[in-house]
């Protein structure tokens, strides 16, 4: 585990409180909802967001300086709310992220990788992309090229919120490199990617849409809104 600054006096507090209100019943429907892959503690998104607004009145929200090791150590915990936790640090410092920080966020993409997690590091790729632009074409060309299905996801979601400013011919030049992938998560991030922006851009996303010979599954999420 990484070293953590004052880890005693601010992280400790916050995992003993989380522990504290452990449910068997509902961490047991939570892991079942996630397959089963990570153990919870059983607190509900609400009462997350309650004993973290708590524990910032306390303790304050962390400092920059201290992303990266309480990140890396919060990952290191078994149980799947502290990996939402970093991701909230995460979200709240997003602006204060350095160029270099691209580690950080691959680290988030690819430990205990699922789409709980990776989903989110959505809203974070958007601060950063938007603070660092020249690393787009760079950063999401390795993520598309790789043999890891949450990169490729990450390459086809990360301008979901980016509206009139998203690089249509990058994510359509994306979703041709990956359509003929069988793997679910890609399928379900080729519509998804596309349904967004036809919320921007319809009649592009139609026209693409039916000339592109998707899978059925990515056609279907696509075109959920437009046939409506």
């Amino acid at each position: 585990m990484p070293k953590i600054l004052q880890m005693d006096t601010y992280l400790y507090p916050l995992i003993d409180s989380f522990r504290a209100q452990n449910e068997p019943i509902e961490a047991e429907k939570q892991s079942k909802y996630m397959k089963n892959k990570f153990p919870f503690i059983g607190i509900k998104a609400p009462a997350r967001t309650e004993l973290l607004k708590a524990h910032f009145a306390t303790y304050g929200k962390p400092k920059y300086d201290t992303l990266n090791d309480y990140v890396r150590f919060l990952y290191e915990l078994p149980e799947r709310e502290f990996q939402y936790i970093a991701l909230t640090f995460c979200d709240k410092l997003s602006k204060n992220l350095q160029k270099s920080d691209i580690e950080l966020i691959e680290y988030l993409i690819l430990t205990k990788s699922w789409w709980d997690t990776v989903d989110t590091v959505v809203r974070i790729n958007k601060v950063y992309f938007t603070k660092f632009p020249e690393q787009i074409k760079p950063v999401t060309e390795r993520w598309i090229n790789s043999d890891n299905i949450w990169l490729k996801r990450s390459a086809l979601i990360f301008q979901l919120n980016f509206k009139d400013k998203t690089d249509v011919e990058l994510l359509f030049d994306y979703i041709e490199r990956v359509k003929f992938e069988k793997e679910f998560f890609i399928q379900k991030a080729i519509g998804w990617a596309l349904r967004q922006h036809s919320k921007t851009n319809p009649q592009v996303i139609e026209k693409f849409v039916h000339t592109a010979n998707l899978s059925p599954l990515a056609r279907r999420e696509a075109l959920k809104l437009l046939d409506e």
